[in-house]
C-alpha cells in the first residue's frame, strides 16, 4: 500500500508551509485526496510533482528560502544591510 502524506509532511519535504501546499491543493497544482475534510497526498504524487519542475512563482529554490531565514535571523537580532549588501552576502 502506498504512503499516504498530511500536508504538513510535504511541506516539510519541500520546505515549505502546510499553507501553501493546501492552497496548491485546492487550486489544482498538486494532486491530492481529500478524506472527509482532511487532505492526503500520495507519495508517488508528491515525486511526480518535484519531477515536474513546476515553475511556479510561489515555488522557492532551497538556495532562496535559506536567503529568507538568514533575513529573518537578521531582523530579529536586529540587524539591517540594504538590499545590494544583502545580495552580496556582506551580512553584518
Amino acid at each position: 500500500m502506498e504512503k499516504l502524506l498530511t500536508p504538513k509532511d510535504a511541506a516539510e519535504i519541500l520546505s515549505l508551509s502546510p499553507v501553501t501546499i493546501k492552497k496548491w491543493l485546492w487550486q489544482g497544482k498538486l494532486k491530492g485526496i481529500k478524506v472527509g475534510s482532511v487532505w492526503r497526498i500520495k507519495e508517488s504524487d508528491l515525486k511526480a510533482f518535484l519531477r515536474t519542475g513546476n515553475d511556479d512563482e510561489e515555488k522557492l529554490s532551497r538556495d532562496d528560502l535559506e536567503a529568507v531565514k538568514r533575513g529573518l535571523e537578521d531582523i530579529k537580532a536586529g540587524r539591517y544591510v540594504t538590499l545590494e549588501e544583502y545580495e552580496q552576502d556582506k551580512r553584518p
